[in-house]
Formats: C-alpha cells, structure tokens, sequence
C-alpha cells in the first residue's frame, strides 16, 4: 500500500461526499467476461496477448497514443467519460476504490493517451492536480473549442496500474439492459453484483433491450417464440440469424432473418423447435445479443 493512503483515503471520502464517486470504471465487451471470470484477474492487453489469452480488443487501434500502456490496466472515475472505445455490447466493471491505494497505481490528469497529461503517484497529486469539478461534471459534447478539448482531456483522468487485479476487488457488473442481463444469467448464473444501469453507457447504437423465449407444448410443440424489444426502430436489415446447437456445440441449425423497416420496437420470431434440448443464439444487427438454453 502507498505511504500516503490514509490520505488517499480522506481525498476518496470527500470524492464519495460531493460528487457520488462509487469506484473505479473499467468498459469492456460484454465477449470478455468469460476468461475475466475463468482467470479471476483483469489483465492487460499486452499481458492477454502474451498469454494467448482470447479478448476483444476494445481500444481504438486508430489512436495515435504517446504513452505506452499496453501493460497497462486503466480505469476511470466517472461514466461515459471515453466515446473511442470499441465494443459491440459495453460492459462496466466497478472496482473498489481500494485500488488507489496500491502501491503500483499511477494517476493522470487526463486521458493517459494525450500528450499533455501528467502522471502522478500521490495524494499530492491526486488531490490537488486532478480537476474532479471537471472529471464529475462536464458532459462530453461535440463542441470543438480548446477549452472544450482541454476539458474532454481532464474530464478522462484515468488510474493505471501496471499487473492484473484481481476480481476479489470487483464491487459491480453493470450493463446497458435487461437483455444483457439475462444473457449474463444465462451464461455465469445470477449474481447479486449485476446491475442494469442504461444511464452509464453510450447508446446511439441499436440493440435489444429485453426479451423473452415462450413454448407451450400443450399450445403448439413444433416452435417457441422469441419475443424482443429494441432500442431504437429497426431499419431495414439482413444482418439478423439465430442458430441452434445441441448442448455439446454440433450445430443443428442457422437461419437467415431479414426485418423489413419499421417504426416499431418490438417484434415476434417463431423459431422450430427440435427433438432435444438445445442452445440458442440470435444475433441481432451482426452481434451476438442472446444466448439461451431451450428444452
């Protein structure tokens, strides 16, 4: 731990008391939950790659970084704060704030990747050189000006730490909806660190955002119907299949499913059902959005 930590930890209350700090943010797709669960640590990039570690690399690999950080896990303090990451389905991670007291956790001003962010070490730093009015309160907009840029910078104060941390310090699991949810309860099992927090992410995109699978065999045996809701109206797409596997993955069936543009949010699916038990996926728009057991 730093030398300093009970200073840190004074700085952390005051954070928690005027602008409602509730951890450390670290985004990532909802397709890395799996090895971060399996390994129990959440490991850098540099780190998976070394280790053949399967991930979805949710950096923009277009960003022009001065700073080094692939061995780098990064966190920040507040929501929404970074637009650049890539993810097909967003997740947030909430660690403890215990992790500012690490001995191995640096501190930045800004975004890590600027050049005219500043590191730091200590509650010196820490409390003094960050702008936390900045960090908590200015909303990102697309407003050009260099006092807009230079608080977009600030408002990306990051805390980076060079090796992995363990999922023992993981306070929350957020997702964007309740159809991520269900996937996450289908998948790990329910957990009473999952949250369902729109509000802290980014959604212009479409997606679904809850759904339900029925079959009643005493009303028809032959299907069950995929019930969902989307985000947004649906335009015209081709990019839409669900698949059936049996429960050892042989897969069984795929299917092609083309939604006609409409103003609604809601749709139907009737999907054949087999004989045996069987796992079902449905990608909507390209990304895989549900994954179910049916039988």
């Amino acid at each position: 731990m730093k030398s300093d930590c009970h200073k840190l930890k004074e700085t952390v209350k005051k954070l928690k008391e005027e602008h409602e700090f509730r951890g450390l943010l670290h985004y990532t797709d909802f397709s890395n939950l799996s090895s971060i669960i399996e390994i129990g640590y959440l490991c850098s990039r540099a780190l998976c790659y070394a280790n053949n570690i399967e991930f979805t690399d949710v950096w923009d690999k277009d960003i022009k970084a001065v700073n080094d950080l692939k061995n780098c896990t990064r966190f920040y303090y507040e929501k929404k704060c970074n637009s650049r990451l890539k993810m097909d389905v967003p997740v947030c991670l909430v660690f403890s704030e215990e992790l500012i007291c690490f001995d191995l956790s640096v501190f930045t001003d800004g975004d890590a990747d600027s050049i005219y962010t500043k590191f730091g070490t200590d509650n010196e730093f820490f409390s003094k050189k960050i702008d936390w009015e900045t960090v908590f309160n200015i909303e990102p907009d697309d407003d050009l000006s260099e006092n807009m840029k230079t608080s977009r910078r600030k408002k990306m104060a990051e805390l980076i730490i060079d090796e992995p941390v363990s999922i023992r310090n993981l306070k929350n699991i957020v997702f964007r909806s309740i159809a991520d949810y269900k996937r996450a309860c289908s998948l790990f099992g329910k957990n009473k660190y999952y949250s369902v927090e729109p509000e802290m992410f980014f959604n212009e995109k479409n997606f679904i955002k809850d759904y339900n699978i029925v079959y009643d065999g005493k009303i028809d045996s032959n299907i069950f119907v995929l019930h969902f809701s989307t985000n947004q109206p649906v335009q015209e797409s081709g990019n839409n299949e669900y698949k059936l596997y049996d429960l050892e993955g042989n897969i069984i069936r795929s299917t092609k499913i083309k939604f006609p543009e409409s103003s609604s949010v809601d749709f139907n699916l009737e999907v054949m059902k087999t004989e045996v038990p069987v796992r079902f996926e449905f990608w909507f728009g390209g990304i895989l959005s549900i994954e179910e057991t049916i039988g």
